[in-house]
């Protein structure tokens, strides 16, 4: 089954839910999608808090989510999606940033041209030993992402990216980078289209077919490999 490595759900983050009872709403559509797991991925910006000030706040999130959690959900994991700042270098607890139970680090790269200081900083973070898989890599220009496929990065695409008839001419890219080993899963990516979240998911097999599937499954289940389950 696929796995969602970009569940942006939980309230008070960017893109996340309006409110605990939402977030465990979109939780039963992941289910009720099929989806096998799912990464949780509050964004954190290193501008706006410290690390120990996302954390408390992401557990805080996780323990009122408790109390709400549907009876039925696919497993979840915590991460989250680590906003990309040169300062991120000098940040010792980059591990608290990582899917939690791993060394992997989900990272955003920001809009518009890159410097060289943050691709000096994804660096960092991959010499530190973690692996950094790069969150919508389709919403990047082909040539950017493929510098980065060339620096032994991968990417997760969004589930929109693949069945919205406004990427239809897109989507050969996409799938080929999927058949080149350059992307390790997808993303619900929930802010796009909620009311259409259901459909759209269920959309994917059908529009990468069984094997690349198959495929994305096995590369997403390395990537939480060793990961703490916080749900069954």
């Amino acid at each position: 089954m696929l796995i969602d490595l970009g569940a942006n759900l939980l309230p008070g983050f960017v893109s996340g839910s309006r409110d605990i009872e939402a977030c465990a709403e979109r939780i039963k559509i992941l289910y009720s999608s099929g989806l096998g797991a799912a990464l949780l991925t509050p964004r954190y910006y290193p501008a706006k808090m410290s690390v120990d000030e996302f954390v408390t706040l992401r557990n805080n999130v996780l323990m009122n989510l408790s109390d709400h959690m549907p009876k039925r959900s696919p497993a979840l994991y915590l991460g989250s999606e680590v906003y990309i700042d040169e300062r991120l270098k000098y940040i010792s607890e980059i591990g608290d940033l990582a899917v939690m139970g791993t060394r992997t680090v989900i990272a955003v790269m920001p809009e518009g041209s890159w410097e060289t200081a943050l691709l000096d900083t994804l660096y960092a973070i991959k010499m530190a030993d973690y692996e950094v898989l790069i969150a919508h890599i389709d919403r990047c220009p082909d040539w950017y992402a493929e510098d980065l496929f060339k620096l032994g990065y991968r990417g997760i695409i969004d589930v929109e990216s693949l069945v919205g008839i406004q990427n239809i001419f897109r989507r050969r890219q996409l799938l080929e980078w999927i058949d080149n080993g350059h992307i390790a899963g997808i993303a619900t990516n929930f802010a796009a289209d909620e009311k259409r979240a259901h459909e759209k998911i269920m959309r994917v097999h059908a529009v990468i077919g069984d094997k690349r599937a198959e495929a994305l499954a096995e590369s997403s289940a390395r990537a939480l490999a060793g990961a703490v389950k916080i749900t069954q």
